[in-house]
């Protein structure tokens, strides 16, 4: 069951990451608005502000892309090496950028009536939270072997140990 959870937990990790550099090439490599984005600017002022958001959204895919690349070696460095912390360091850093663009898209759906794409927003929250599940599971032997203490464990359970 541990093997299967840690292999799940890295498997989940591994396929955000790629997601990651995937959406972030994808948001450096365009040449026009997207349609969700153009919805939130009028039609005579998208021309005006194509350089500039084309500027950002190479700034957010690098960014994105370089994310993704990063939470890749950590989930086949440190998360495969079982070092403590690295499954929490992940799931944050994959999960803060995320949560924040959540915010942002329904904030400016609210002001512009542009569309937004929270759903696969909380898709990938829903995926973080599985694989960081799968990576607890897959985890506990390591933890009962070591000094290392679960933060919502009972102090009874603690000096069990």
């Amino acid at each position: 069951m541990q093997a299967v959870a840690r292999a799940l937990s890295m498997g989940l990790f591994a396929l955000l990451s790629l997601f990651l550099i995937v959406f972030g090439v994808f948001y450096a490599t365009v040449d026009n608005m997207l349609f969700f984005h153009a919805a939130a600017v009028p039609e005579e002022m998208r021309a005006g502000l194509l350089p500039l958001y084309l500027a950002l959204m190479k700034l957010i895919g690098g960014a994105a892309a370089a994310l993704g690349a990063l939470c890749l070696f950590v989930t086949f460095g440190p998360l495969r090496n079982r070092a403590p912390f690295a499954a929490t360091a992940l799931a944050l850093a994959i999960a803060a950028p995320v949560l924040v663009a959540a915010y942002v898209a329904e904030s400016l759906a609210a002001q512009a009536g542009a569309p937004t794409s929270w759903h696969l927003m909380g898709v990938i929250i829903a995926v973080v939270c599985v694989a960081y599940l799968a990576h607890i599971i897959g985890a506990r032997r390591q933890w009962a072997e070591s000094d290392i203490r679960l933060p919502f464990e009972a102090d009874a359970v603690r000096n069990q140990r």
